[in-house]
C-alpha cells in the first residue's frame, strides 16, 4: 500500500514540474528585447496567438526614434507617405529582430459594413483584429482602448496592402473610430505600426535543474516498479525466462 502511494506521488510530482516549465498562453503575450516572455507592462513585443504575428508595442516608433512630422498639430510626430512607411517597417531592427512590416489587410473582408471591404467591424485585416477583438474597442466611440501598447494614437495607420482598383491608393486603418478604406499613397498625414511572422520568442526549454528533477522522479518510478516485480515472485526472472548469457550458470 505504501509502495503505491509513493509511486502515485513520484508521478505527480514529475507532471508537475513538467507543467511548470511549459509558460502559459495568453491572446497577446509580452516578450522583451531578448525574445524571452515578460509581463505586458514590462515588453517590448506583444505577440498575437490568434494570428501569430509580433506587434512592436511602441505604436508609434518612428516618432520615438525622431521621426518630428505633425502636419496636424497633434503633438506626436511619425507622420509618413506610404513609401516611406514600407521603407521604415522593412529596415527596422529591433533588438537582433527584423523582418518587420506594415500590417495587411483582408481584401475582400465580408466582416466590414461596406461590400468593398471600407467601413467599420473590419476584423479580418491584421489592425482590425487588434482592434476590436483583441483590445476590444467599438466602432465610433471617440476614445479606445490601447491595452498594453504604447503610444497607440488615435488617428490613420497605414496598411501594407495596396488598393488593387487604383495602384496610387493604399488601405490604412483609422485607429480613434475604428475604420478602414483607401487613400493616396502620397500623403504624409498617416502613421505606422510594425509587425512581424511568428512569435520572437526564444524556444522554451524547462532549465536544467527542471530536467534532472524530472529524470530523478521517472527514474525512481522504474525502480520501484522493478522491485515491485521481483518482491511480489522473489525471482527476478519470474516469467521463467532467463537471460541467454546466465543459462550456462544456472
Amino acid at each position: 500500500m505504501k509502495l503505491k502511494r509513493l509511486e502515485a506521488m513520484l508521478m505527480a510530482f514529475a507532471a508537475s514540474a513538467t507543467m511548470l516549465a511549459t509558460p502559459a498562453q495568453a491572446t497577446l503575450m509580452g516578450r522583451d528585447i531578448d525574445g524571452q516572455a515578460v509581463a505586458n507592462a514590462n515588453a517590448v513585443f506583444l505577440y498575437d496567438t490568434d494570428l501569430d504575428i509580433t506587434w512592436l508595442r511602441d505604436a508609434d516608433a518612428s516618432a520615438t526614434a525622431g521621426n518630428t512630422n505633425d502636419p496636424w498639430g497633434l503633438g506626436y510626430g511619425g507622420f509618413m507617405t506610404w513609401d516611406a512607411a514600407n521603407s521604415w517597417a522593412n529596415t527596422l531592427l529591433v533588438g537582433t529582430f527584423s523582418g518587420w512590416r506594415l500590417p495587411t489587410t483582408l481584401i475582400p473582408d465580408s466582416s466590414c459594413s461596406n461590400p468593398d471591404s471600407s467601413g467599420i467591424n473590419c476584423t479580418g485585416s491584421e489592425m482590425g483584429h487588434l482592434w476590436y477583438t483583441e483590445l476590444g474597442n467599438i466602432s465610433g466611440l471617440p476614445t479606445g482602448n490601447t491595452g498594453d501598447f504604447q503610444n497607440l494614437q488615435p488617428f490613420y495607420y497605414w496598411s501594407g496592402t495596396e488598393f488593387a482598383f487604383s495602384p496610387d491608393n493604399a488601405w490604412y486603418f483609422e485607429a480613434g473610430d475604428g475604420g478602414q478604406g483607401a487613400f493616396g499613397k502620397t500623403t504624409t498625414e498617416f502613421l505606422a505600426m510594425a509587425v512581424r511572422r511568428g512569435d520572437v520568442a526564444a524556444v522554451q526549454v524547462p532549465e536544467p535543474g527542471t530536467l534532472v528533477l524530472v529524470a530523478a522522479a521517472l527514474a525512481g518510478l522504474g525502480a520501484l516498479r522493478r522491485r515491485a516485480t521481483v518482491g511480489a515472485s522473489g525471482n527476478p526472472w519470474s516469467n521463467g525466462i532467463m537471460p541467454a548469457a546466465l543459462a550456462g550458470i544456472a
